[in-house]
């Protein structure tokens, strides 16, 4: 890549000048003195991330794990937050708004909205668009290599009912909509649930769905690979891959001989995956089901095969 000349070096930094001087005239306007910038921050992620943990915080943010913990507990003594304990993992907490928490955060937003409409008055609407664009348009150049060299996949192994109810959706999209099956396939997906689940791990970009898989035990040496999907938005990212691999590094350490998996023989971006990973083909069955005729496979992969 071709490095910037001079003048295009102290244009960037008189630029930057000039807009931190404009953001200080902004924030003094809206923030008053009890809360820092980086705590409103901290307040906006905990309103916006549903399944939001001191962990999450730290890692988006890139701040220091101490730092979050003391204003945490600062927000918890002025009860500003609360927490809520993951029911499947007792170690995470979730992080949640309370009312009076949800009424600071919002008194910001209202203040911040009116604040830029305040400073854009007295400019025309064409400018406004212009000045938008302008934004969009660093904003887009400033990202385009970071997300090029760098997928922001993170995946978390504890969920929450409505990340049941999210996977459910997604798969019910992808199987019913994409590819025909009729609603008992909703029926039995749901019943999938009830089995004894080892772990679900959720995968994220940017905070969003991205993917999951799951892992039910069939017995003390085989578990089962199940509900494994990747979201369209985030193909190509190698989330799936993370998922897989994920997955083994577990069943590897919990002492597991074999993995198993069901699948059927549409599902070819799969299928080119679990071979990738070692995962072998050891039958195959013709029949009708879910509405539609469909080759129904049976995987597994032996872990004593693998490296450790």
């Amino acid at each position: 890549m071709p490095q910037p000349n001079l003048s295009i070096v102290k244009g960037i930094r008189k630029f930057n000048r000039f807009y931190f001087n404009y953001q200080s005239l902004f924030n003094q306007h809206v923030y008053d003195d009890s809360l820092s910038l980086t705590e409103i921050r901290l307040l906006y992620e905990i309103n916006k991330i549903n399944t939001c943990t001191a962990r999450v915080l730290q890692e988006q943010l890139k701040l220091d794990k101490g730092y979050v913990s003391r204003v945490l507990k600062s927000f918890e003594n002025k009860n500003i937050i609360y927490k809520e304990k993951c029911e499947n993992d007792s170690r995470v907490f979730f992080l949640h708004l309370t009312s009076e928490g949800k009424d600071i955060y919002q008194s910001l937003e209202n203040k911040a909205n009116q604040q830029v409409m305040k400073l854009f008055e007295d400019i025309s609407l064409k400018d406004q668009q212009k000045l938008l664009e302008s934004m969009v348009t660093i904003e887009n150049i400033l990202t385009k290599q970071h997300n090029e060299d760098e997928s922001v996949v993170t995946i978390r192994d504890h969920y929450t009912d409505d990340d049941k109810e999210i996977m459910i959706e997604k798969q019910r999209e992808f199987f019913i909509d994409n590819y025909g099956f009729d609603e008992k396939f909703l029926e039995y997906l749901r019943s999938t649930f009830e089995a004894e689940i080892e772990k679900i791990w959720i995968a994220e970009v940017d905070w969003e769905f991205a993917g999951c898989i799951g892992l039910v035990k069939k017995d003390d040496k085989t578990a089962q690979l199940r509900w494994f999907i990747v979201d369209t938005s985030a193909r190509g990212k190698g989330v799936g891959t993370k998922l897989i691999q994920t997955l083994i590094n577990f069943c590897q350490k919990t002492q597991y001989e074999k993995i198993s998996l069901e699948t059927v023989s549409q599902l070819k971006t799969a299928r080119r995956l679990y071979s990738k990973f070692g995962f072998e083909l050891t039958k195959a069955n013709e029949q009708f089901m879910w509405g539609l005729d469909l080759v129904e496979e049976h995987w597994e992969l032996k872990l004593d095969n693998l490296p450790r």
